[in-house]
């Protein structure tokens, strides 16, 4: 990994930093290209936006590694309102969580807890949550949770980080039994002896994985894999495999972040894919901004300028 990514992801746990930073202009400013708001409101508006253009959207409300009952809750009932508003504007937005921001530091059971309660919810609306993946410590309790959950709701949506060794493992485990697998590259900085560290690498993974979602007899099973990712060459080689294969677009989706890749998105709606648009809002956006510029460093010239 750079030197660049290493020291943005250390910014990002700063406590210092990431409490200074936030209150000047020309990071506010910028950080605006990645999120079109704080509030609820913001990302909604700009759902029903996109979603008159072709766009399928996920929002999600920022913040993580709440450590305390009384946070978990303003998380829970924030998403009880995004899940409410969503209904009531008929929009096809799905939410996407962090077990971290439900209580999974504090107490398993009030996470699993806070969770069900919001998957009971989704079910009402006929929509459905995906779970977002975090740092490798979090791993093990975040799938033991969601193999808990899958065996009463099938609304819930599972994530995969292919920087991880176990990944392909985890997958394998998973295909039996999840409707839903997102894949991403993986965003945090983990060790060595658990993380692959070269791109190469990663991205090799990356393809082995999401080709393997996409063999027929697995998608036949009810899988719907998404890629997540801004990585034009990986979209571009999955699309030919989708493509000789004839998959038939209903069977998987594409996911790419608000405002990043704003030309490829535009041209992977135009060729007819399934394309969802994830929309972040809330106060504490800053690790979650460091961690967007630590993927793709070039993205620091976009704060610089």
């Amino acid at each position: 990994m750079s030197l660049v990514r290493n020291i943005l992801l250390w910014s990002s746990k700063n406590y210092w930093i990431s409490h200074k930073l936030p209150k000047y202009k020309f990071v506010q400013k910028s950080v605006s290209r990645f999120m079109p708001g704080e509030k609820l409101d913001d990302a909604l508006s700009k759902s029903y936006e996109l979603e008159n253009m072709g766009y399928g959207t996920i929002i999600t409300y920022l913040g993580e590694n709440s450590l305390s009952k009384a946070l978990t809750l303003k998380t829970v009932n924030q998403y009880q309102d995004a899940l409410e508003r969503i209904d009531e504007r008929s929009l096809k937005t799905v939410i996407s969580v962090k077990l971290t921001q439900l209580g999974l530091d504090i107490d398993e059971k009030l996470c699993f807890d806070n969770l069900k309660q919001l998957l009971k919810e989704a079910e009402l609306k006929n929509t459905f949550v995906w779970i977002d993946m975090e740092e490798y410590i979090y791993l093990e309790l975040t799938l033991k949770i969601y193999k808990k959950l899958i065996q009463e709701h099938q609304n819930i949506g599972i994530t995969l980080q292919s920087y991880l060794y176990r990944s392909e493992d985890d997958l394998k485990s998973l295909l039996e039994i999840a409707p839903y697998i997102r894949l991403v590259k993986g965003a945090y900085s983990e060790d060595s002896s658990v993380s692959m560290q070269n791109r190469n690498e990663i991205d090799g993974n990356y393809l082995k994985l999401a080709n393997l979602m996409l063999e027929k007899k697995i998608l036949k099973n009810g899988l719907i894999p998404s890629f997540a990712t801004h990585d034009h060459h990986i979209i571009y080689s999955l699309i030919n495999n989708i493509n000789a294969a004839e998959i038939e677009k209903y069977h998987y989706e594409f996911n790419m972040l608000y405002g990043i890749r704003r030309d490829l998105q535009n041209e992977i709606l135009k060729s007819g894919q399934n394309l969802k648009i994830l929309i972040s809002y809330g106060e504490e956006w800053f690790p979650w901004y460091v961690r967007r510029l630590a993927e793709n460093p070039k993205n620091l010239f976009l704060l610089l300028k």
